[in-house]
């Protein structure tokens, strides 16, 4: 789950929370990325409207260490 805010306590504790649910959070930065974030959000729904027509999908991210 993505993370975005200027609070570092306040996205500890959204992180905490995100842990405790199975997911794995990432911290994508400040506030102003949170825009970005929400657009995602938007590409997905448009999917799901009018080329998908289901839910059986994922937009994700991959880390290489």
């Amino acid at each position: 789950m993505f993370i975005a805010g200027d609070d570092a306590q306040a996205k500890a504790g959204v992180a905490a929370f995100t842990e405790s649910l199975g997911q794995r959070p990432m911290d994508t930065g400040q506030l102003p990325v949170a825009r970005a974030l929400e657009n995602a959000g938007l590409v997905e729904l448009g999917l799901v409207a009018y080329s998908a027509r289901h839910t059986n999908f994922l937009l994700g991210v991959s880390t290489f260490s």
